[in-house]
């Protein structure tokens, strides 16, 4: 009778564990394929995009010493890489955003050669003629590794990591007609961070204070008509030195400095995040940009391959994750 007991307390545990194991929703799939290598190893780009068009801006370039002065573009068409200037002066960890209206691209912030210090001026680049210009105003938000993003014709400049190496939690907003910083609402936490702008409302994932010398897992919106942070979520794990791009209302979440092969996606509409399995190719520091339906994921470096980092491009088909929507994702 009791050996009759433990087999039904033991067929009993097995088919609670198998219905927990078939309740376990599988985590989606996303297949990357390589595409044409950059014409050299690029950690810490500044990253656009315009039509067909990605721009890497500066970067830490692993030839010649380091740090880069140039825009490189590549061309998702004509599937080829370009250099369109090499006059932006020798600095890594950048922010730039660009002005459809205008097309034109600003440039914030960065490292500049030899590390000890913060690039403080404005630059303008002309995207139809790659002429630069130093806007010679004082920018408060001098930092490295921090977020620019547009909306609406002006920037919106959060997080990094300023010249006494505090990393510092502002928001400002420029006005590129007049040339002018506006001080915003704080970010909950101090962050180097990656952030992304859907439908009025940035989005940041993660981070690194350098002060603290700690990473997060928090996921923040910051409303811009109502000039509010909110934190409205959390990632599975904490990342940083990761990238982000957007795709209709979602944002990929790719690579992180521990964590390089970390890949997902937070819904901005159901305000969840999922974890995506992948050959993705794991990378820190790297450029990452949407194209149509195309991720498009280069640069950056690996714990095996840190000093020398990566010229590999990997793309992405997002398809599968295309809904109707009549919403204007920008």
């Amino acid at each position: 009778m009791k050996k009759h007991k433990l087999t039904l307390a033991a067929l009993l545990l097995f088919s609670i564990v198998q219905i927990g194991f078939a309740q376990k929703p599988a985590q989606p799939f996303l297949k990357f394929d390589d595409a044409p290598n950059m014409p050299y190893r690029l950690l810490w780009p500044a990253v656009v995009n315009s039509g067909p068009s990605i721009y890497a801006i500066n970067g830490y370039a692993v030839y010649a010493g380091g740090y880069s002065s140039n825009i490189l573009e590549f061309n998702t068409a004509t599937q080829k890489w370009k250099t369109v200037s090499n006059g932006m002066g020798y600095k890594a960890q950048s922010e730039a955003a660009y002005v459809s209206s205008t097309n034109t691209t600003y440039v914030f912030g960065g490292v500049k050669f030899g590390g000890n210090s913060v690039y403080r001026e404005v630059q303008k680049i002309d995207m139809a003629s790659g002429a630069i210009t130093t806007l010679h105003i004082s920018n408060p938000m001098a930092s490295a590794y921090g977020t620019a993003l547009e909306y609406d014709g002006n920037i919106y400049i959060l997080g990094g990591t300023a010249d006494d190496k505090h990393t510092i939690n502002s928001t400002y907003k420029f006005e590129p007609a007049t040339q002018k910083f506006t001080k915003l609402a704080d970010m909950p936490e101090s962050l180097e961070t990656a952030g992304a702008l859907v439908n009025g409302v940035i989005y940041t994932f993660g981070g690194y204070d350098q002060f603290l010398k700690r990473m997060s897992t928090t996921i923040s919106a910051y409303d811009i008509k109502a000039n509010k942070w909110a934190v409205v979520g959390k990632l599975p794990d904490a990342v940083s030195a990761n990238s982000v791009a957007v795709y209709r209302n979602l944002i990929f979440v790719i690579g992180g400095y521990d964590k390089e092969n970390f890949l997902g996606y937070y819904d901005t509409e159901s305000k969840t995040f999922t974890k995506l399995h992948s050959n993705f190719e794991g990378r820190r520091a790297a450029g990452a940009a949407v194209v149509g339906d195309k991720l498009y994921v280069f640069g950056g470096a690996s714990r095996f391959a840190l000093m020398h980092g990566t010229k590999s491009v990997q793309v992405a088909d997002l398809k599968q994750f295309a809904k109707s929507y009549t919403a204007d994702f920008k």
